[in-house]
């Protein structure tokens, strides 16, 4: 039987079609813009969302599409949305994970919960950012109204879902993020949290496991979709969790590296063990947790090339110029990095980006390999705690625009006694993987 696997990105959909060996038979994608709002809101419109997404999966041949049997979806996250009884948007937009509006509401957490305490719950800091609940409460304090007339809270997948199918949903890995859930012992939502911060428990509706099959293909979009009406639609998660089981991991141990606009690192855990340096989240199998840290990755590449190197084409950039940064740097490590270009999710404090070392002798080529290789050291922190906590299998799966040579070269020297695999469409994979899994249909 034919798949039919959606990657929701932040700028980007991917939809591919699959068969039950997992081969790719045909790929189309459909972009979008993010929105930027004064109070440093970032927001994703809705229509231009789906409009992506029709447009991704219009691009694939039509008689494939009208062979597919499955559809499955991974999303973006944190990236909470409020509906109403119909399943209607009650806040205009997609509130995605570069939202910082919330820095106050980070702060009242922090003073209400403690923020220790809600990390041992949640295995999240309060920070904004990082969970839905921060953007719930900057609702409750700025716009009580449209929490009045909400009636479900889930992150981008389980709005997904109940567009494609009509059918509530929040998968396991998404509730984790919300940051009202008991996630170091998987336990479901918090009763301490709903209760302590005046949020309504029926915002909060059953968590499923990612992969089941949960409702059918609503005809309207089957037919913006090309696809046949009422296919079975299994349940969406998070793009990372995604991409592990895509990349062949399911077991404790196991370690993922995203190396695309943001480098991301993920590490399946048993042990649910905290810590103010990294995210604990599910993973997409029950009884696995990840270990989780991000950095700039992509994002920071094109904004050095934007502001010191308009010079170069893109083709000199990227082949020649920071391959001779790199080798400029390792043979003069004069210049430092502090690596936080688009912030820091794991603090309260506004962390911005800086150069140290600067000398009327720094290169723009030292500059940059400074730049890329504390951005290695912020993920590699993150390994060095969970190499604390149980055994890591040393050959990390890469996937991404920039699992290149060049900056698989500047991971090994940071990560050591790390090899490094290339895989593709993890999340695709990943999507269509748990549906024979988890949902049972091959």
């Amino acid at each position: 039987m034919l798949y039919l696997s959606i990657d929701i990105g932040t700028s980007a959909a991917k939809a591919s079609i699959l068969n039950d060996q997992l081969s790719e038979l045909a790929t189309a994608q459909g972009e979008y813009p993010y929105i930027l709002l004064p109070g440093s809101k970032v927001e994703m419109d809705p229509t231009a969302l789906f409009d992506g997404i029709v447009r991704a999966v219009q691009g694939l041949p039509q008689d494939l599409r009208s062979q597919v049997e499955c559809l499955a979806y991974d999303t973006f996250s944190p990236s909470p949305t409020f509906v109403d009884e119909n399943g209607e948007l009650t806040y205009p937009n997609i509130i995605t994970h570069m939202d910082r509006r919330s820095k106050a509401q980070s702060e009242y957490v922090g003073e209400v919960i403690g923020n220790e305490e809600f990390l041992s719950i949640t295995g999240l800091q309060p920070f904004t950012g990082g969970s839905g609940l921060m953007s719930i409460l900057w609702l409750q304090a700025n716009a009580p109204q449209i929490l009045a007339k909400t009636a479900s809270i889930t992150h981008l997948a389980g709005y997904v879902h109940r567009r494609l199918t009509g059918v509530k949903a929040t998968d396991l890995v998404n509730a984790s993020m919300l940051g009202v859930y008991e996630t170091t012992t998987q336990a479901g939502w918090s009763k301490k949290l709903i209760s302590t911060l005046n949020l309504n428990p029926d915002w909060f509706g059953e968590i499923y496991n990612p992969g089941n099959i949960l409702g059918a293909l609503l005809p309207t979009v089957a037919g913006s979709f090309g696809l046949k009406s009422g296919i079975p639609v299994t349940v969406g998660t998070n793009d990372m969790a995604a991409a592990q089981v895509g990349a062949g991991n399911t077991k404790a141990g196991s370690v993922m590296n995203t190396a695309g606009s943001s480098d991301m690192i993920s590490i399946l855990t048993d042990v649910p063990v905290t810590s103010p340096d990294y995210y604990l989240r599910n993973s997409a199998i029950p009884g696995i947790w990840q270990i989780y840290a991000t950095t700039a990755g992509g994002f920071a590449i094109d904004w050095f090339k934007d502001q010191f190197a308009k010079d170069l084409s893109a083709a000199q950039f990227y082949s020649e110029f920071i391959p001779a940064a790199l080798a400029e740097y390792r043979q003069e490590k004069a210049v430092g990095f502090e690596p936080y270009l688009t912030g820091d999710r794991q603090s309260l404090a506004v962390k911005t980006g800086s150069w140290t070392g600067l000398t009327l002798a720094a290169t723009r080529g030292q500059m940059l390999g400074a730049l890329l290789t504390s951005m290695q050291q912020v993920l590699g922190a993150a390994i060095t705690q969970a190499q604390n906590l149980l055994p890591l299998d040393p050959n990390v799966k890469i996937t991404g625009g920039l699992a290149t040579d060049v900056i698989i070269d500047i991971k090994k020297d940071q990560w050591p006694g790390f090899t490094f695999t290339k895989v593709d469409n993890c999340s695709i994979l990943g999507n269509v993987r748990l549906a024979q899994l988890v949902g049972g249909i091959i």
